[in-house]
Formats: structure tokens, C-alpha cells, sequence
């Protein structure tokens, strides 16, 4: 078959053909006209007019090829109001009864401790119902530890029971003598951490050998709606246990200890961080009976403190902090004194010395009274000289004390007379006797500068004697 050529496509011109044989082609071959200036067939109007209209068209073909259902919730049965139950475990209705006696408690607050005032409420109120002072041991001087360890020791010296609520500062050695000392004489501590608030605790708990272990108890079987809210319903026969029938604690750890432990948990209760090869003890006590330790804060806050047997509980911690038997020497002068002090004096010539004695007391919230006759049913201070010492003749006795022309004891050589004075501390059963004595009114004003400064201490000889030479 012949192949015809066809010329080449000519320029468009409208209405001009080079050659009049050529045929002009058909109008559907021919090329469109394209104007971006007017309004032609595919002007920029146009494209702008399609955009949107291809995007739904694109959408809705998506939407029709591919679409999946939408979610459809299943239908909720809705119980009756009479079927909502309150939860099993309520408050036990529990009224405090205190008894009263005179104290000091003192809570520690210089070690960056991680506890609010509010969530010593309930405890510091049930303490302050048995007759406590409450007193905070507050960070001073942040720059001298020597500082603060004399706070410690001043403020032990008065108090009676303390506390140490999970303190983010460890203790320094010196200051854990210094309680040592104080548990040493019969004061009560309290120790308490929490596994969800990191401390140091450990650093005052292993002194007298506790240790908090790490990690939270948790239960997953029988619970207070979450299973690290456990209770407890063992517990061994203690005066800080007794009426307890179960409580719960909301982030409890474990105590281990050289004492006793106080609570067990159940089979169903485990560590987070610690292998179970016995029952944990959230709570324990010492062998004497002097510190409790407990792990956990959270039963001493509201509204948890209502749970259960845990109002007791806090009432029974508070017994605890306010029922021993605390031992003062001379050293801890004047706060052996536990009631009004009638102050005696053996010659009028000291009265001066006596008002400032009374007002020195008064310094420390002690009421006292300048008295003539001795009342063997009160704490009672004697300021005399060695002339007046037959008044009291049967507590220099006791302790071992001679005024014959020297100054015996049994701690000290003989001592000339001259420019000598003596402080006794005797302590009966419901009574408490302070016996100041010298060989001038010179003599006896400079011992009560010392008391005054709290420089007497230097001239301590035993627990409850000073021998002082103060020319």
C-alpha cells in the first residue's frame, strides 16, 4: 500500500492557507485556542471553579468504596437505686476518753520533713487532749549543724515523748546520741515512714534497730477498693493494739526488727520490692517498749483516720506518746519540774535571789510561789546558805553530801568552803526537790547566773549534783 506524507502542520492563521490546494483540516482536529488573558474554554477561572468540585467528587468516591460503619455502643443496663450498696467497710464510731496528765511533745520539723500540718491534725490534737504541750523542733541555721544540735538537745531536755515523721535530711551521729540519750531516761519516740514518700528515716530507725524496708504492701484478694489499700487483723497483744479489730492502711510498707512486731498481714498480701517468706509487720515496737515505729501516714489523715479500728489506733498511739515515764537529771534544769514549785529560803537576806529564781522559772511557763513552810506534796526549790543546810539536812543524806568544814561528796575530793556552792536535784515519788546552797548571797547570785546562762551543766558531778567553786 502507497504511504501518503502529510505536509507539515502549518502555523495556525485563521483564515490564510499558504497554498490554495491545500485542504484546510476538519475543525475537530484542529488545536484549541488557549488564553490565559480572557475567557476561554480552560481558563484560570475554570481550573479554580474544578478544585473544589474534583476534592468532593474525590471524597465522596471514598467515602462510598470505602467506608466502614461507624462505632455503635452497646446498650448499658442501668441498676435500680435499690441495688447500690455502700461499701462493706465504715467508720467504727470509736469515742476517745483521754486521761490527762503534764507533758511535752515535741515533733521534728528541721530535717526537710516530707509531712503537711494537716495530716498531723488528728494526732497532734488527741495528744494535746491528754494534757501535752505540742512543740515543733524548727531549722534555724541551715549553714552550722552545731547550730541545730544544740536546738536538739535544748528542746529534748523538756519534752517527753518524740517524734520523727519521714525526715528527707538524715540525722548526723551527734544528733542521734543525743536521742539515744533522751530514749535512754525513758522517753517515747514514734517513728514514721511511708514507702511513697522517700526519707531518711532509716538513718534514725537503725540506731535502735528498725529498718523500713523499700517497696509498698498490696493485696489484690481483699481490699478498700484499690490493692494497695490492705487491711490488718492480726495484731500481738500491746497497749498500742488493744481494742483493735482490723484497720487499713493505704500505702503501707514492712518493718523489720530486733523487737516485737506489732501487725501481720494476711497470705494474700505481698511486697512490691521484697520475697514474702513470712508476714509482714507494717508495725512494731522495741524491746523496751519505748519507740513504736509504724509504715505508714496515710490512717493518721481525714477521712481515712475514721476507717475501721483506725481512730483507736491513733487514740492508742497517743496513750502511748504520753504514758511514760520520762527521767530528768539536774542537767535538764528546770523541766524536771512537772507542777507549780514553792520556792523556800532559809535566810531573808536571799530574797533578791529568790525573785530572780522565780522569774527565771517564769521564763520557762513554770508558775512558783515564795513560800515560808515546806509542802511535802509539791516540787519545791531551798535556796540557803551552809548555815541553813539542817532544813535540808535529809536530802543532802541521800546523796552523800557533808558540810564540816569542807565541802564531801562522793563524787568529789574535799573542797574548802569558801566560795563553794552546791545544787542537788532529789527526786521522790510525786515530788521533785531542788536544793541551792553556798557559802555567801555573793556566791548563790553567781550559781544563778549560771543557771540563767545554762552554763550550771559545767559543774555537774553525777545526774543530780553540782559542786561548784565560784570565787
Amino acid at each position: 500500500m502507497k504511504t501518503v506524507r502529510r505536509p507539515p502542520y502549518p502555523k495556525w492563521n485563521p483564515g490564510y492557507f499558504p497554498c490554495s490546494s491545500l485542504t484546510p483540516l476538519p475543525l475537530s482536529s484542529r488545536r484549541p485556542s488557549v488564553s490565559f488573558g480572557g475567557f476561554g474554554l480552560m481558563s484560570k477561572a475554570w481550573i479554580w471553579l474544578l478544585m473544589p468540585v474534583s476534592a468532593g467528587l474525590f471524597f465522596l468516591g471514598a467515602t462510598l468504596f470505602y467506608y466502614r460503619g461507624t462505632y455503635s455502643p452497646p446498650i448499658t443496663s442501668r441498676g435500680a437505686v435499690e441495688q447500690i450498696t455502700l461499701p462493706p467497710h465504715t467508720a467504727s464510731g470509736f469515742t476517745d476518753n483521754p486521761t490527762t496528765r503534764r507533758g511535752t511533745f515535741l515533733l521534728d520539723n528541721a530535717h526537710a520533713n516530707s509531712i503537711s500540718d494537716e495530716e498531723l491534725n488528728v494526732l497532734v490534737a488527741r495528744v494535746a487532749r491528754r494534757g501535752y504541750d505540742i512543740e515543733f523542733l524548727m531549722r534555724r541555721d541551715l549553714l552550722f549543724t552545731s547550730n541545730q544540735l544544740r536546738l536538739l538537745e535544748s528542746q529534748l531536755r523538756r519534752a517527753d515523748s518524740f517524734a520523727v515523721l519521714l525526715p528527707s535530711l538524715s540525722y548526723t551521729p551527734e544528733e542521734l546520741d543525743v536521742i539515744q540519750d533522751f530514749v535512754g531516761k525513758g522517753g517515747r519516740l514514734l517513728l514514721v515512714g511511708d514507702p511513697g514518700r522517700p526519707s531518711g528515716i532509716n538513718s534514725v530507725a537503725d540506731r535502735f534497730g528498725f529498718l523500713f524496708q523499700a517497696g509498698y504492701l498490696y493485696n489484690v484478694v481483699d481490699h478498700d477498693l484499690n490493692f494497695r489499700n490492705i487491711f490488718v487483723r492480726d495484731f500481738r497483744s500491746d497497749d498500742v493494739t488493744n481494742g483493735l479489730a482490723a484497720i487499713a492502711l493505704y500505702n503501707a510498707g514492712s518493718i523489720k526488727t530486733t523487737g516485737q512486731p506489732l501487725a501481720f498481714t494476711d497470705t494474700n498480701t505481698f511486697s512490691s520490692m521484697v520475697e514474702r517468706v513470712e508476714p509482714f509487720s507494717p508495725m512494731a515496737k522495741s524491746a523496751d517498749g519505748r519507740i513504736l515505729a509504724i509504715s505508714d501516714l496515710t490512717f493518721l489523715r481525714p477521712p481515712q483516720n475514721t476507717t475501721l479500728d483506725n481512730d483507736r489506733l491513733i487514740s492508742n498511739i497517743a496513750d502511748f506518746l504520753t504514758t511514760g515515764e520520762r527521767r530528768f537529771d539536774l542537767s535538764d534544769f528546770p523541766h524536771f519540774f512537772k507542777g507549780d514549785v514553792e520556792i523556800l529560803m532559809g535566810d531573808a537576806s536571799l530574797f533578791d535571789t529568790g525573785a530572780r529564781v522565780k522569774r527565771l522559772l517564769s521564763a520557762f511557763r513554770i508558775k512558783s510561789e515564795v513560800r515560808g513552810v515546806e509542802d511535802l506534796t509539791k516540787d519545791t526549790i531551798f535556796l540557803g546558805l551552809y548555815e541553813d543546810s539542817g532544813s535540808v539536812s535529809q536530802y543532802l543524806d541521800v546523796a552523800g553530801v557533808q558540810l564540816e568544814g569542807t565541802l564531801r561528796t562522793r563524787f568529789t575530793p574535799d573542797i574548802a568552803i569558801d566560795g563553794t556552792a552546791v545544787l542537788l536535784l532529789h527526786e521522790g515519788r510525786d515530788r521533785r526537790v531542788l536544793v541551792i546552797l553556798g557559802d555567801a548571797p555573793a556566791t548563790l547570785r553567781r550559781l544563778v547566773d549560771r543557771l540563767e546562762s545554762g552554763t550550771f551543766t559545767g559543774g555537774l558531778v553525777s545526774d543530780t549534783l553540782g559542786v561548784y567553786q565560784l570565787q
